[in-house]
């Protein structure tokens, strides 16, 4: 093993795997979790040589590759030696299991690849072929591809329209696949069927900018004879605030190979016919107006997209008023139903002689649709539904204008369900409705997000900081909608940059984003100005905030090279963050930073002191934007862009001295006000100059403790910088300090209260579904359990593991489901006695920081460090003995 490069990694974190001792394994191993452009078998991407990953199973120490092979065919039976008709990589000798560029044949829109892949181990053994993955191509990426025109009910329509065209097939497909591009969102059906489980599809994207096409493999859909496909359309972002505003519009290409080979191909053009559905919108799509739908059960149509419904006196569909831009595939999870909730309390309220009202709690805060059972009631019957994440003085629910109408047909069941509109909610007032009873089997809530596999587990012996990890996991499954993450859905549905921030951490740590951030950096990079300008929000940008907003794109490319090593990722968004830092040096004066990314200008946001600490604005931004600049910086060492790494610490130093030099106030040992956030910022930007530095973050500790009673002065941004600042220098005691309080303000505070989600602010105003405060959750992964990526061997190649033994517990247990695998740490405290059980993946390695002052007092697997095999002594430093280990389980007694 390369000592050298484990002591880089020293800044790192610190891993155990739960089990106790490990037992003995053998050295048998398999290969596992194909993915394509990191996505399992995707239908329709727009790589042309996408890329390739894989990972090794093995439980047996030291478990590596040592080459691979890879098989790619137009079946499943030509994945052998010798017959792979698309690619035969041959045998690499490579530790490589990660982004493998695909080096065969040009795959052509409609043909699935099929591919395996084997390796080799550490001992020369060979595994077998595993189980074969696939991928399709989509190449329709500018609107000269296509023949398909984009088509809509008419330009002053109905919003959520029907759209239909029925054609004969003399015989069965063999292969079917259509190509779908919409403006607002769509079902589709295919001889009444609906295709998919998608909700709320396509993604929202900035449409002006690029427009997403979804593929589907619709073989199983058709059938010889009279076939039908049917559109339902509905309204969203294509009303107003992404870049465009029209009606509903689809463009649609369905391409068919039969058995004999013969090619069919149906478009959506002028031949297909319109009509307004059952579904409406209500509000404005906009802020604090998303509405919600109206569903008139009288218009039902349950066989409106069947081959023998009778469309006869639909209209001719219209052409779509739909500008040219870049189609993309989107390349990630979709939204989907992740759970089903059913109410835990329903209850009439209101005077018993009125109409019927009734109050429904959901136990918990969703995000998502509804589907509401009405007892019988006469034709045009109205029901109002208002949805609340909160109730407050009155019973007045905290609705934000989410609303809905159903209107009864007077017949059948009477069944509210959204379509294309949706709540972000705990509660539910249904007024007006039908006389009869209500009950919890007659309302189910079908929690929506989009699909990213869990990354992330922990529990520890503090049942509030379990009860924490809790609501913030949900929470961000609450926020995640759409293939980006909101600050909240119920008022504003905007991807704030700022919110995204403070939650970057743990969403690499909770989920498997890496698709996601890589979908969601390019709405960034495609809204920037043409000066370098960066918006507050995307996509759909608008509203206000500041450079730690317009900064998520630096520290999101960063962060995600971390947990991934994706390069291609720093490649591409790189030179929009140059250009957005160059905007900023060009309005500095006397190097400090002057009003450069548009009106506000935030600092702190939503402190317990109030929403905008303005008197500390310039002692936030001041040194952000020499954190900021640190890690472009950085990014521009990883591209070898050594001159653009000099001028960005050039810069930032400079700023650095400016700031200290206008905001230090030396007879206080503070800057500015002496609050929480202007201590941590000018420590953690490393402008306050050495001899300054234990004056200064005694003053914070002080101020922590003494002033602020052990609780947190700080607000969205401000607690995010406090807490990675923190856990970086090991002072994670002083994390424990106010992540563990139950009073206000704190996150305990909140569950006290009866949240299941985080809130807006620290005192539960506005919206309780929210994306503020939700930065704490990464530092149970990376700071108390230790596992966090090393940054010289990015996407955990080689671990870092270094967990925070805190005298207020007794133990902690998490887990980090790797690209190679899954992380597991476990340890605990009995008397002066430290078990930590640590497990890393097959192909990786790990640097653990283990609680010990000599080798002398560590065990590894029951033998002394030295004697221990898989396992290198790198050094003995501040109280830690670090260890180099290889793949496998390890028990590490330290007493």
């Amino acid at each position: 093993m390369r000592t050298q490069r484990w002591i880089h990694a020293i800044v790192g974190s610190l891993v155990f795997a739960a089990g106790g001792a490990p037992a003995v394994a053998s050295d048998s191993f398999s290969v596992d979790d194909l993915r394509c452009e990191d996505l399992v078998n995707p239908v329709g991407i727009d790589a042309a040589k996408p890329r390739l990953s894989w990972r090794m199973e093995a439980e047996h120490h030291g478990a590596a590759q040592t080459a691979y092979r890879v098989l790619c065919a137009t079946s499943p039976e030509l994945l052998q030696e010798g017959a792979a008709d698309l690619w035969d990589s041959g045998r690499i000798e490579t530790d490589r299991s990660r982004h493998i560029g695909y080096g065969g044949k040009k795959l052509p829109r409609g043909v699935r690849c099929h591919w395996t892949v084997r390796t080799w181990n550490e001992k020369g053994d060979a595994s077998d072929w595993c189980r074969p993955g696939s991928w399709t191509t989509f190449d329709m990426t500018s609107s000269g591809d296509w023949k398909a025109e984009w088509i809509t009910q008419s330009h002053k329509g109905s919003a959520t329209p029907w759209l239909r065209r029925s054609f004969q097939l003399e015989d069965a497909p063999e292969k079917a696949f259509i190509y779908v591009n919409a403006l607002g969102y769509f079902q589709l059906f295919i001889n009444g069927e609906r295709v998919g489980s998608d909700e709320f599809a396509p993604h929202v994207g900035q449409y002006d900018k690029r427009t997403f096409c979804i593929t589907y493999d619709v073989a199983k859909y058709l059938r010889q004879g009279k076939n039908t496909l049917g559109f339902w359309l509905g309204s969203a972002w294509n009303r107003r605030g992404a870049g465009v505003k029209t009606t509903p519009s689809v463009r649609a290409q369905l391409e068919m190979v039969d058995a004999g080979g013969k090619a069919t191909t149906v478009i959506t053009d002028r031949k297909w016919r319109a009509k307004p559905s059952s579904m409406s919108h209500t509000g404005g799509w906009k802020w604090n107006d998303f509405g919600g739908e109206v569903h008139d059960g009288r218009l039902d149509e349950p066989t409106w997209a069947n081959p023998d419904h009778d469309d006869s006196a639909w209209s001719p569909a219209a052409p779509g008023n739909v500008s040219t831009s870049a189609i993309s595939a989107e390349m990630l999870q979709r939204s989907r139903v992740i759970e089903t909730i059913l109410p835990v309390k329903v209850e009439r309220v209101g005077a018993a002689t009125s109409a019927p009202s009734w109050l429904v709690d959901m136990g918990k805060a969703m995000t998502g649709t509804f589907e509401i059972t009405f007892p019988k009631a006469p034709k045009g019957h109205e029901v109002s539904m208002e949805f609340g994440d909160s109730i407050g003085k009155g019973g007045r629910l905290n609705s934000f204008r989410q609303a809905s109408i159903y209107i009864c047909r007077g017949s059948g069941t009477e069944r509210f369900r959204n379509r294309f509109n949706y709540a972000s909610c705990r509660y539910i007032r249904i007024t007006n409705a039908p006389e009869g009873e209500i009950t919890p089997d007659d309302i189910k809530g079908f929690l929506i997000s989009t699909d990213l596999p869990r990354a992330g587990t922990f529990r520890c012996s503090d049942p509030t900081l379990n009860g924490i990890q809790e609501m913030t996991e949900h929470t961000l499954r609450c926020l995640m909608l759409g293939g980006y993450q909101v600050d909240c859905h119920s008022r504003e549905r905007q991807g704030y940059g700022g919110d995204a921030h403070s939650s970057l951490d743990t969403t690499l740590c909770l989920l498997r984003s890496d698709a996601f951030y890589r979908k969601w950096t390019r709405d960034w990079v495609d809204q920037q100005e043409p000066d370098g300008g960066l918006t507050y929000t995307s996509p759909a940008s608008s509203h206000g905030g500041g450079p730690f907003w317009c900064g998520f794109l630096t520290a999101a490319t960063l962060k995600h090279y971390h947990h991934y090593g994706d390069l291609s990722m720093v490649e591409r968004n790189y030179p929009a963050i140059k250009k957005w830092l160059e905007l900023a040096q060009s309005k500095t004066v006397d190097d400090l930073q002057q009003k450069f990314c548009g009106g506000w200008y935030l600092g702190d946001w939503a402190s317990p002191q109030g929403i905008d600490d303005k008197k500390n604005a310039e002692i936030f931004i001041q040194p952000y934007m020499c954190h900021a600049l640190e890690q472009a910086a950085t990014l521009a060492d990883v591209l070898g862009k050594n001159g653009d790494a000099a001028t960005f610490r050039r810069w930032a130093r400079a700023r650095g001295e400016a700031t200290h030099q206008k905001f230090y106030d030396p007879q206080g040992g503070k800057y500015g006000s002496g609050d929480q956030v202007t201590y941590i910022l000018p420590l953690a930007a490393g402008i306050v100059p050495e001899a300054l530095k234990d004056g200064v973050f005694a003053g914070f500790e002080n101020t922590l403790r003494e002033k602020n009673k052990g609780h947190l002065s700080t607000g969205l941004s401000g607690t995010y910088m406090m807490v990675q600042y923190l856990q970086g220098i090991g002072r994670d005691d002083l994390i424990h300090l106010f992540a563990s309080k139950t009073t206000y303000p704190s996150w305990g505070y909140m569950i006290e209260n009866g949240a299941t989600a985080t809130w807006e602010h620290w005192n539960g105003k506005a919206s309780r579904i929210h994306n503020c405060y939700n930065n704490i959750a990464s530092w149970f992964i990376q700071g108390l359990a230790g596992i966090r990526p090393d940054p010289a061997e990015p996407g955990f190649k080689n671990a870092v593991i270094r967990p925070a033994i805190l005298d207020d517990l007794s133990q902690v247990e998490a887990s980090h489901d790797s690209v190679y695998g899954t992380i597991r740490s476990h340890w605990k405290r009995e008397g002066n006695t430290i078990t930590m059980n640590v497990r890393i993946p097959a192909n990786s390695t790990a640097t653990i920081h283990v609680p010990a002052t000599d080798t002398g007092s560590v065990a590894v697997n029951g033998r002394p460090v030295d004697a221990a095999p898989h396992v290198e002594l790198v050094q003995v430093q501040d109280g830690r003995v670090l260890l180099q280990v290889e793949s496998g389980s390890y028990e590490i007694v330290s007493r």
